[in-house]
């Protein structure tokens, strides 16, 4: 909490003199619309990636069971820390600096820096070095991402968007299906140790692409046709 503080104030300094604003131009004022695109911005990650892993989940014949051992405290432990890391990186990455980058450099090459930056931020707090499949794995997974939300706030000119877009990311990833071990007990765990069943070739080649490219290109779209999603107050 600390660490979010002080961004905080570090990003109230360089708004007011360097741009000569106030911290309200990162729209951190709640309102009814704000609120709104929050809790659109939680919730289409968090369906996405539920309907992926469990249709996923049927072709290979192992599905999702609710692990047994999983308690409220373990939920709370790994919201709070998603939560943590979520604000902090959006401070970071898309709060003073990125407004200060629309502005003087305008938004489309401030969107591409934001998104490299968080790429390769992620190779350090993942440590990720040494291995360059992997590194490149990494780069393309976060700088995506990192895009999409930067297009949420240059979009809306506020942080609710793209604080729930990568809020819903990560509880997904990391809460419901717990891609990232780190963070603790998983919510579901499939229901056998080795998947019972491969797919053909179509599918999995199928599965695959959605894996990679299926989130980023539909919420690309629906950050470009929602009118909700494209609305600032």
């Amino acid at each position: 909490m600390l660490g979010i503080l002080i961004e905080l104030v570090i990003s109230f300094l360089l708004l007011k003199y360097v741009a000569g604003q106030d911290i309200e131009v990162l729209g951190l004022k709640p309102n009814k619309l704000r609120i709104t695109q929050l809790l659109v911005g939680i919730l289409w990650p968090i369906v996405f990636y539920c309907l992926y892993e469990f249709v996923l989940a049927y072709f290979v014949h192992n599905p999702y069971r609710l692990n047994q051992p999983y308690r409220f405290t373990d939920f709370l432990n790994s919201a709070g820390y998603v939560l943590r890391t979520v604000a902090y990186e959006e401070l970071i990455f898309r709060g003073a600096i990125l407004y200060l980058l629309i502005e003087k450099i305008g938004g489309q090459k401030a969107l591409l820096f934001s998104a490299c930056a968080f790429g390769i931020y992620h190779w350090f707090s993942w440590q990720a070095f040494g291995n360059p499949l992997q590194m490149l794995f990494i780069f393309y997974t976060t700088a995506t991402a990192g895009f999409l939300f930067a297009m949420a706030y240059l979009q809306t000119r506020s942080m609710y968007l793209q604080f729930g877009l990568h809020f819903g990311c990560n509880f997904a990833t990391m809460i419901i299906f717990s891609k990232d071990k780190t963070v603790g007990a998983q919510w579901l765990v499939k229901s056998f140790s080795k998947d019972p069943f491969v797919p053909i070739a179509v599918i999995s080649i199928t599965v695959l692409i959605i894996h990679f490219i299926g989130f980023q290109l539909f919420t690309y779209w629906l950050l470009k046709k929602s009118r909700l999603l494209n609305r600032k107050k």
